[in-house]
């Protein structure tokens, strides 16, 4: 590879991430008061600032700066790479697999306590926290300065958004291959608050799931008091995503037998759906080779897409470099991220979605990023990248459709959130509160957005189990490579199967799993749990489910 990693990484957040130590009290060489700043709403900007900044930083935990020298340390986009490498639809095409720099959550390698591999989402999402912790200290909830409420409801936002994300991640789910000590069930990860001492945090246990959900709640509501009149601007957390996230809490609980909760979740999608005014994206903007998937603002369905700028990345080490095949530096090109292929075979061939990905024959389905040149160069290689392989990725363009300029093709916006989740969380909750054939209808409604001839049927589905499977397949393909995923596998304890006879997967990860993979149930790095005597820990899932071999 000829592409070399630059010797300058611009790290925007740097100042926010430089610790570890997760702690609440005002730097003590500042010449400003913490009085002062609360009274400063372009100072508060500042720190608020940093969160989305550093969500997308190359170095954001200092994995590639320090002794690792990982390429993988970009943030919320490597997350959400990561979690999908722990499923089945996202293969690795290449004809050395091990360009795909995610490979240890592949191969399921590696992913106990002593590894920084479970240590990144710790090592991320608790100084991002800090951060909120940092913004909500300075701002009186009652305050009546529009400023002031809009930088409280971001941050509350944020923070809700995080621990959600922690929570489904770390809470173990019980699997058919180890099994959960009674110590730990319902726990998800300890609750640092702005008010959180130093001391505290040395011996604060995991909270249990009805803590942790009430807490993220009242996160959310005051969020939405305070964001309720604010518009929804697509980069910052905005009223849509305070319901968004409130409609993916519910589900959540609904899953866990909470009373009322699948009511909420419907309630709380729909909020969403009509407060942010959002809309299912179109063919032409899910096909748009200058802005397809890498611009929130190009398009009326994102609720939220966290952007990433030239100052934010280095060449190689970045989402686009890792993701947008049609880009001609970095690691994409060469590990040739495509589709399952038992999953392609299953979309309709008049399902739009299905140009996402090159055909049986490596050819296109739909308009190519930049030149004719750069097509070429895709499709048929050069001395730099191999030609393309069957299934493999269109989805995720460079940013403006530029497959030469890493500086202008990496500036690609993470997709956090899309009206389209709302709607599914609203089929499953329909299913779940015996509404099924409501359900079915919503879905049919959906998929007469997605099929040119609006030939989709829901004739074979006859009851809960069979929609929530078709419902689970077509979120699949909706939502490819896009991180949200693995939480729908670990609530509706899905399996994954990458090991059949023609399998595009590579032979070294093709492991099935029946039901739940234990790799899904996070473990808590050691470098906390030695911190915190609180800390009861999930127990190591490394390789326990076995290689396909064929025999099967």
């Amino acid at each position: 590879m000829k592409n070399i990693i630059k010797s300058t990484i611009v790290l925007a957040a740097a100042a926010v991430l430089a610790s570890g130590c997760i702690k609440e009290t005002f730097p003590t060489g500042s010449t400003q008061t913490k009085d002062q700043v609360s009274q400063q709403p372009s100072a508060i900007d500042g720190i608020l600032n940093s969160v989305p900044a550093a969500m997308v930083t190359t170095d954001t935990a200092g994995y590639l700066s320090g002794s690792s020298g990982v390429h993988w340390d970009f943030g919320i986009a490597a997350i959400h790479m990561i979690t999908e490498f722990m499923l089945e639809d996202v293969a690795t095409l290449g004809d050395n697999p091990y360009y795909n720099r995610f490979y240890p959550w592949c191969l399921n390698q590696a992913q106990d306590d002593r590894y920084i591999y479970c240590a990144y989402f710790w090592d991320c999402y608790y100084p991002w926290i800090k951060s909120c912790n940092d913004v909500i200290s300075l701002i009186d909830p009652e305050t009546t300065l529009a400023q002031s409420q809009s930088q409280l409801g971001q941050a509350l936002t944020y923070r809700a958004a995080f621990y959600l994300d922690l929570a489904r991640l770390f809470i173990p789910k019980e699997n058919k291959y180890i099994e959960i000590p009674d110590e730990i069930k319902g726990l998800t990860v300890p609750i640092v608050t702005e008010k959180t001492s130093e001391q505290d945090a040395g011996n604060n246990p995991r909270a249990p799931r009805e803590e942790m959900y009430e807490f993220i709640l009242n996160d959310l509501a005051l969020a939405e008091k305070l964001l309720k009149d604010k518009g929804v601007n697509p980069n910052i957390p905005n009223i849509g995503v305070v319901y968004g996230l409130m409609a993916r809490a519910y589900l959540e609980m609904g899953a866990e037998g909470d009373a009322g909760a699948y009511d909420n979740a419907i309630k709380y999608a729909d909020l969403a759906i009509s407060a942010s005014g959002k809309t299912p994206l179109t063919m032409d903007e899910w096909q748009d080779p200058v802005n397809g998937f890498n611009k929130a603002t190009a398009n009326n369905s994102w609720l939220w897409g966290v952007g990433c700028t030239s100052e934010n990345f280095n060449n190689i080490c970045c989402y686009a470099a890792m993701m947008s095949c049609e880009g001609q530096w970095g690691y994409a090109p060469l590990s040739q991220l495509g589709i399952n292929k038992a999953t392609y075979e299953k979309i309709n061939d008049n399902d739009f979605r299905k140009t996402s990905w090159l055909d049986e024959k490596a050819q296109p389905h739909g308009p190519l990023a930049g030149s004719a040149a750069d097509g070429n160069v895709f499709i048929y290689g050069n001395d730099e990248n191999p030609a393309a392989k069957p299934l493999e990725s269109m989805k995720f363009r460079p940013a403006q459709g530029n497959c030469t300029n890493y500086t202008v093709g990496n500036a690609m916006d993470a997709v956090m959130m899309r009206i389209e989740e709302m709607w599914f969380i609203k089929m499953e909750a329909l299913a779940k509160t015996g509404k099924v054939g409501d359900a079915a209808n919503l879905l049919k409604e959906f998929m007469d957005l997605r099929i040119l001839d609006k030939s989709y049927t829901t004739a074979r589905i006859s009851d809960e189990q069979s929609f929530i499977d078709e419902m689970f397949f077509q979120k699949r393909v909706e939502f490819w490579g896009e991180g949200i995923l693995i939480f729908d596998y670990k609530r509706l304890d899905k399996g994954i199967t990458r090991g059949y006879e023609g399998t595009n997967h590579p032979a070294v990860w093709t492991f099935n799993c029946e039901g739940r993979s234990p790799q899904w149930n996070i473990v808590i790095t050691r470098a906390e749990h030695q911190a915190n005597k609180g800390i009861v820990n999930n127990p190591d899932p490394s390789q326990f489910v076995p290689n396909w071999t064929g025999a099967e």
